[in-house]
């Protein structure tokens, strides 16, 4: 379950960027995370619920956008909304691609309360 390290590569991320003072709370942890990037969302946040506890990011959840996959054909030079691994140019049937986006990870922002 790799989505746990990287639970643990955000709470890092958060905690070293939070003012260390005795009032920050940190309540909100905001996300982009592209849907080819092979992250299970549901397991990532259950991860983070478990590894939060006792930490500055207790009360912090995650908000999570998605980013949607999008392809280039190298063919006939087509974009395309790509979903999945494996899927061919729409418009010519290569296979030949070259992926846009779709498989960021990247922290945002973080919301801290003082």
């Amino acid at each position: 379950m790799h989505e746990l390290s990287i639970a643990h590569s955000i709470l890092s991320i958060a905690e070293k960027a939070v003012p260390k003072n005795d009032r920050a709370v940190v309540t909100g942890v905001n996300l982009q995370i592209g849907e080819l990037s092979g992250v299970e969302i549901e397991s990532l946040k259950f991860a983070f619920s478990v590894i939060k506890e006792n930490t500055l990011l207790e009360k912090a959840e995650l908000i999570i956008d998605i980013i949607e996959g999008e392809a280039v054909c190298k063919e006939c030079n087509t974009i395309f909304p790509l979903h999945s691994y494996g899927t061919c140019c729409p418009k010519c049937n290569s296979y030949s691609l070259k992926i846009l986006k779709g498989r960021e990870m990247r922290v945002l922002n973080i919301v801290v309360d003082e």
